[in-house]
């Protein structure tokens, strides 16, 4: 198993490239500053590239069996790019002329999916970002939507509040009725996309995870 992982420099993505490190998978690290990558190991390729190129973008994902993306979205009031969004773009323009088909993302419970119960976790977190984040807001959503108009083998992972805390691999997941903890470690957020490369439970879903 080979996957390519982009925005694999801190915060959770390190933990993604040491959990798939861990299963033995080969791992392309698509990076804009590889000095941020602290791991080393022989099933590790780090790449250097920017999220506008597109060749690039292609060559790191061919031979790929899978795609995990951690790239964030500015928790800002407001901020002037898109380049999230931009950069899914063109991860999901290479995957399909690539023949790649498998992809592993994430959001907030700010993007709605049909299973969801109306509950506190599917409702409050929209209300939250519409007054706080709005373009954070949009931006996840926008990225969500172009996920789910492509023909691709999607599972879309949504959490709320990623803590530095212990990982613990104990981790809640449901659609709004189930009772958990917005707060979740990254390693265990990490872990849990980890673990969806090789299960088709959540194709074409969006669990919520928590603690």
């Amino acid at each position: 198993m080979k996957i390519a992982v982009f925005g694999a420099s801190g915060g959770i993505d390190k933990f993604v490239l040491k959990h798939a490190l861990d299963k033995g998978f080969g791992v392309v690290a698509y990076v804009r500053n590889p000095s941020k990558v602290k791991i080393s190991h022989k099933n590790l390729i780090v790449t250097t590239g920017e999220l506008n190129d597109y060749e690039n973008i292609k060559k790191a994902i061919t031979g790929c069996d899978a795609v995990i993306s951690t790239l964030g979205v500015p928790m800002k009031f407001t901020y002037e790019s898109m380049d999230s969004l931009a950069g899914h773009k063109n991860i999901i323009k290479a995957m399909k002329e690539v023949g790649v088909s498998r992809l592993i993302d994430w959001a907030t419970p700010s993007v709605h999916y049909s299973k969801d119960a109306r509950s506190f976790i599917t409702i409050i977190p929209g209300i939250m970002a519409t007054i706080l984040f709005p373009k954070a807001k949009k931006e996840i959503i926008t990225i969500a939507d172009a996920i789910q108009s492509e023909n691709l083998d999607w599972t879309i992972v949504r959490f709320m509040a990623p803590k530095d805390t212990p990982y613990t691999g104990n981790v809640k997941v449901g659609f709004g009725y189930k009772k958990m903890n917005f707060s979740i470690a990254r390693e265990d957020i990490a872990a849990f996309m980890v673990k969806q490369i090789e299960s088709s439970e959540y194709i074409h879903s969006m669990p919520i995870i928590g603690s």
